[in-house]
């Protein structure tokens, strides 16, 4: 528990926010060389004023930090910590990581597609999710979403009735989720996570949190219904800036229960989809340029060294009127550049 009670205390430090605790994690390396540290190397990472509030432990209530390790202790709560090996490495991708992560269930390691939406989806849309994490969970995905009401909690129930893996993240303390929807994730060998110690309350503030994290947990994003005041739409465009796809559908014809996909398609921050082949059949696209990196041309491969106007056209045996055209297309798609009378790929 001495690494918890480290990275609490990091944590409760007034003025000190996750963007600069990953940056002292990052140089320093762990909770207890940063508490450990002296000024003049925490304040080359953030500065004299955070670096005299981490040394001075300024707002820091070493009494409540002990509460919620006992409050930790007693639930059974599980807790990783951004230094522990198990911490998900997607959320190392963030900008503000949380420090501590509280959770109950099994935190597995597998791809997982974000599911998200309104609180209030029409009947057509409740049909619809069913259809879609059933599609997923097929291709192998787990799923994750928020836990609130409407699609997020159909998404869940939808995963566990096909005996998926379930992530809610929620966007308060732990102990304060709804004990049926809780109870039912743990229960089915899914997990309940949250970034807010365990009897926090939330806020406006919260669950905007949390919706980086469900953002950066997922392979991509599915929205298959929002309007334009929906939370969902925070997510998308957390998902978009941290290099995630996302997706929209657009269900019943003029309704403004769609009226935030449209936003997020008009924004260029989302492709809109009819079913689920449209998604996994773009993923496994994307997944096979990865693994499968396109052939280098041997032209560039030969340009990797200056060589002259001669030297090419005999390279490629081709008219030297060919050979200009070919140049002068590679030179336009900034795939190779000319020094003087050479040519080197660029």
């Amino acid at each position: 528990m001495d690494r918890l009670y480290s990275w609490l205390t990091l944590r409760s430090v007034r003025g000190l926010g996750e963007k600069s605790i990953k940056v002292l994690y990052e140089k320093l390396g762990s909770a207890e060389k940063i508490l450990g540290a002296d000024l003049p190397s925490l304040s080359d990472a953030v500065g004299k004023t955070k670096a005299y509030a981490i040394l001075k432990r300024k707002g820091v209530d070493r009494k409540g930090i002990e509460k919620v390790i006992d409050t930790v202790e007693k639930e059974g709560l599980g807790y990783l910590t951004i230094e522990d090996p198990q911490y998900p490495s997607p959320l190392l991708d963030l900008q503000d990581p949380p420090p501590v992560i509280f959770f109950r269930g099994e935190l597995r390691e597998m791809t997982l597609a974000g599911v998200v939406g309104t609180r209030n989806p029409t009947s057509y849309t409740e049909l619809f999710v069913e259809e879609i994490v059933r599609d997923l969970v097929e291709e192998g995905f787990g799923i994750v979403s928020g836990g609130a009401v409407g699609v997020d909690t159909k998404a869940h129930e939808s995963s566990l009735e096909r005996g998926s893996f379930t992530l809610c993240v929620l966007g308060y303390g732990i102990l304060r989720a709804r004990y049926y929807l809780m109870d039912k994730i743990v229960q089915g060998g899914g997990c309940v996570m949250s970034e807010f110690l365990p009897y926090e309350r939330g806020d406006r503030f919260t669950f905007p949190k949390r919706n980086r994290i469900i953002a950066v947990m997922s392979s991509f994003v599915v929205i298959p219904e929002a309007g334009s005041r929906s939370g969902s739409l925070i997510t998308a465009r957390i998902a978009h800036k941290y290099g995630r796809k996302v997706f929209v559908h657009i269900g019943i014809g003029r309704s403004s229960n769609w009226d935030g996909c449209y936003e997020l398609l008009k924004e260029g921050k989302a492709e809109i989809f009819k079913s689920a082949g449209d998604i996994t059949g773009h993923h496994q696209k994307q997944k096979v340029q990865q693994e499968e990196p396109e052939e280098m041309d041997p032209l560039l491969e030969f340009l990797e060294s200056p060589r002259t106007f001669e030297e090419i056209a005999e390279f490629l045996s081709l008219p030297e009127s060919e050979v200009l055209s070919l140049l002068t297309n590679f030179e336009l798609e900034g795939k190779i550049k000319r020094m003087g009378a050479m040519f080197i790929a660029g």
